[in-house]
């Protein structure tokens, strides 16, 4: 039977590529590949099966933007232009929320709609005339320990900030140059000095040669009693102080100064976040792109989240780094007026969600020192910025087990200012969805530049969507496992040197390369086990049958099927010798030992039997069940397999041994007595697949629900009652009642 998952004609398609709208005709009924299917550029419409989720997001988006189309009529930012004045509370005229928290499975989008959120602000942003803003963080000459800040227009702080540059390289030039004037002439005078010396002792040298004369018209030969080295000695001391000293003195100090200047000063020395010996102001936050920011804040610890102060000198960029200049942003401050994404928010420490706490009530947070384990005694200590915008929209994410273990406070404040949104882990199996499915497909073929997919490789990834899904009427929203088979299937298809993907290329991927590792352990321990098994789907027997069972990984969830042989005998009471010590008794063994579910069903096995027959398979009978070569069966689906078996061998008939059956037995007020839903139908139909059945009788509602029979080689029976199995299971050729051992006396 053939099925049109993607329907005939033509449809337009609008899509923004490049900023640009452009519609493209895309003819569903004959493409061959995804080749020219146009992709959005647009995050937001790469979301696809999240309408309600959408639905939520959009009214906060609306509820955020009216918020500040206010807050920029009230010019709020005005009192914070200059650094100098007082700064008002923010939570004066800054109100609360709206935040959003996504719970949800992996892979259902809640970070693709976080920042398909951001882009939408900023698109918000120009349509509203709304404008980011830029920090700058100012040194504070009177209270240094404690900068300030002020805002401006996006893009405004870089122009502060190579003014104040500017500024600063003006009077380190003229700095600079004096020092470089004071150096050259230092430089020159002890040289002239030096030179003045040197002249005076050649002069001596001369005048002691020629046989000059002193002052008092004596020779300078007969003064010293011709002794040229007395007379040298003499002459040199009394220029020395004159001349070498002072002239040494200024060569060495102008020789200081270009050294210091040059390599001990270390004035390009740069600390964390540009930090460096300077008055010039920090700029903190910087929107000059003009897009609204998004920061994904997802395990950041303390000083990431809401800033710190530098403490290290070096990292601070070198001792005398004022305190302004070792002072860094949040997160908190560097999404203001846009995204602060936190996925697994549950993982917050109770500090950590303290401070957040403020944050969310003040629109604001001071910068101070937040390292945890170091700084806490050093002079970082007691640095403390003034408040600084922290205007930020809360996107949080997490499983749904995350309820329970957000901090409470936290939770209240979303519950009170913000919206709690569920994600859908599928959406309803429509034409208009599995043309999304295709649209997904585009989307990752260009982010991934794979190659095109054919139409029945889309088709095969649909498939896949709905059986995963576990519904027949429904596709999977769990994207991301089936981008990793989209990219196997591409690179399978690339290493064959094809155009495109085919389907046996994502066949190949879905069923060899792209297991999760529980499911690779679950399945080579069944297959190493199931070499033990004695399992033969062939001919009829009296007293045994197969049901189907699931194996699951306790951490990840992920299940496989599994096979039981399943045996039974039963004596009746009466046809023993009377002298005989036995009583009537009913026992299961290879089942789970203390569990509820399997302790429900054997119960109601009983109880089944009784309805049907009229007799008490543990009064009546010596009834023993074996789940043979099991421990630990437990789960409502063993009631239909006991029934069965026990019914067969009331009636003498045998049991079919190619059907596999699996079902949860229940108590009846009418002659009927209905089998009802079990779990991981998929899982038991593939592994009696697998092992040769050829046939699975299943419970109505599990194949009304979740099973198309497309998917498997096996044939898929679905049965409401116990006589429904019964009609599937038994042969009409009865081999005997009930069979009796003899007994000796």
């Amino acid at each position: 039977m053939s099925f049109d998952h993607f329907g005939e004609g033509s449809e337009t398609l609008t899509r923004t590529v490049q900023g640009r709208t452009v519609n493209v005709r895309w003819n569903w009924g004959t493409f061959k590949t995804t080749e020219g299917f146009p992709v959005d550029d647009s995050m937001i419409n790469w979301v696809i099966g999240q309408e309600q989720a959408l639905s939520e997001c959009f009214l906060c988006l609306n509820e955020w933007t009216h918020k500040l189309k206010h807050l920029e009529q009230t010019q709020w930012y005005s009192s914070w232009s200059k650094p100098n004045e007082t700064k008002p509370m923010a939570k004066t005229v800054i109100n609360p929320g709206p935040y959003l928290l996504l719970l949800g499975d992996p892979g259902t989008g809640k970070s693709l709609l976080g920042r398909a959120l951001a882009e939408k602000l900023t698109q918000v942003y120009k349509e509203n005339g709304i404008k980011l803003f830029d920090v700058v963080a100012w040194k504070n000459p009177a209270m240094p320990s404690q900068p300030r800040v002020s805002i401006h227009k996006e893009g405004e702080g870089k122009k502060i900030l190579q003014r104040e540059q500017r500024k600063e390289l003006k009077r380190k030039f003229t700095t600079k140059v004096g020092l470089r004037a004071i150096q050259i002439l230092m430089l020159a005078l002890g040289l002239f000095l030096l030179g003045l010396g040197m002249y005076f002792m050649y002069d001596a040298w001369h005048t002691w040669n020629i046989n000059g004369q002193s002052i008092g018209g004596t020779s300078w030969k007969e003064l010293y009693s011709d002794n040229f080295s007395a007379y040298f000695i003499d002459r040199f001391i009394n220029v020395v102080p004159l001349t070498f000293i002072p002239g040494g003195s200024l060569i060495f100090f102008s020789v200081f100064i270009w050294w210091f200047t040059r390599i001990g000063g270390m004035s390009n020395f740069r600390g964390i976040g540009g930090a460096q010996q300077s008055d010039v102001p920090k700029l903190l936050v910087d929107n000059s792109s003009g897009k609204a920011p998004f920061v994904d804040a997802t395990g950041h610890r303390n000083p990431q989240l809401f800033g710190s102060v530098a403490w290290d000198p070096f990292q601070t960029g070198g001792m005398g780094t004022p305190e302004h200049q070792r002072v860094t942003a949040g997160d908190v401050h560097v999404a203001s007026l846009g995204i602060l994404y936190i996925d697994e928010i549950k993982n917050l420490d109770p500090e950590e969600a303290v401070t957040l706490l403020t944050v969310l009530e003040d629109g604001q947070l001071p910068i101070t020192l937040r390292g945890r384990w170091h700084g806490g005694d050093t002079a970082a200590m007691a640095v403390s910025t003034e408040p600084v915008p922290a205007i930020t929209f809360l996107v949080g994410a997490g499983n749904f087990d995350s309820i329970g273990q957000i901090h409470p406070a936290l939770m209240d404040r979303i519950y009170g200012y913000g919206k709690v949104v569920r994600m859908n882990n599928d959406m309803p199996n429509t034409l208009e969805n599995r043309r999304k499915y295709v649209q997904f497909i585009a989307q990752e073929v260009k982010r991934f530049n794979l190659l095109p997919f054919s139409r029945a490789a889309c088709i095969e990834i649909v498939e896949e969507g709905r059986r995963r899904s576990n519904k027949r009427d429904a596709l999977s929203t769990r994207f991301r496992p089936l981008i990793s088979i989209i990219k196997t299937a591409a690179t399978l298809a690339m290493n064959e040197d094809c155009k495109v993907v085919e389907r046996r290329h994502v066949l190949e991927a879905l069923n060899e390369h792209c297991k999760t590792i529980q499911k690779q352990l679950l399945e080579h321990e069944m297959n190493e086990r199931g070499k033990l098994l004695e399992i033969k789907p062939e001919g009829v027997k009296l007293g045994q049958i197969y049901g189907l069972a699931v194996v699951h990984d306790p951490y990840s969830g992920e299940m496989t099927g599994n096979v039981l042989s399943v045996k039974a005998q039963m004596v009746k009471k009466n046809e023993l010798p009377r002298d005989h010590p036995l009583k009537g008794y009913y026992r299961v063994t290879g089942v789970a030992k203390g569990q509820s579910f399997i302790s429900d069903s054997i119960a109601k096995v009983r109880s089944v039997i009784l309805q049907k027959y009229g007799v008490d398979i543990a009064q009546d009978y010596l009834t023993h069940i074996d789940f043979a070569q099991s421990y630990g069966v437990d789960g409502p689906s063993a009631g239909v397999t006991m029934a069965i078996l026990l019914c067969s061998l009331i009636e003498g008939k045998p049991i079919r041994q190619d059907v596999a059956v699996t079902g949860e037995i229940n108590l009846s007020v009418s002659d009927s007595i209905q089998v009802t839903a079990v779990g991981g139908v998929h899982e038991k139909i593939k592994a009696a697949e697998a092992w040769g059945f050829k046939k699975v009788v299943i419970p109505q509602k599990n194949f009304m629900h979740s099973v198309d029979a497309r998917d498997y080689t096996i044939d898929v029976v679905p049965a409401a009652t116990l006589e429904d199995y019964l009609k599937e299971c038994l042969v009409e050729q009865q081999i005997l009642q009930v069979p009796i051992r003899k007994f000796k006396r």
